[in-house]
């Protein structure tokens, strides 16, 4: 009787274990980029819009550009970078420095395509 009732569990469970194969084929075959239309349709569309190029210059050039406190280079420079969810709310923080110049600041949001910074020369110390 205990044979018995071994089979009959083998036989309820068989279907669920087919089930849950099938769907795990399914989700790793949409994953895998074997859907053509998602490809299209969706991921297409979220990479252009979590892509995005900025162009930053300055007056005079050649100033250090930081952008959220990581060094990008020196002006004219062109970035091209891609943006999270927290970019898309909180914007991007642009700073740009040169010795014997103010450093600028400037928070922009994460779409923004150009910046012209126009530095401020220090003023000397009187002695």
């Amino acid at each position: 009787m205990d044979r018995v009732n071994r089979v009959s569990l083998s036989r309820a469970i068989a279907p669920r274990r087919a089930v849950a194969l099938a769907s795990l084929l399914l989700a790793a075959a949409l994953m895998s980029g074997g859907c053509a239309w998602w490809d299209k349709n969706v991921v297409d569309r979220v990479k252009s819009v979590t892509t995005g190029r900025l162009t930053v210059t300055s007056d005079p050039p050649g100033a250090d550009v930081f952008v959220d406190d990581v060094f990008q280079g020196k002006t004219p420079l062109t970035l091209n970078y891609k943006f999270g969810v927290r970019d898309m709310i909180k914007g991007l923080v642009v700073v740009v420095q040169k010795k014997g110049y103010l450093p600028i600041r400037r928070e922009v949001s994460a779409g923004t395509e150009n910046l012209t910074f126009r530095l401020t020369r220090m003023r000397r110390k009187r002695k």
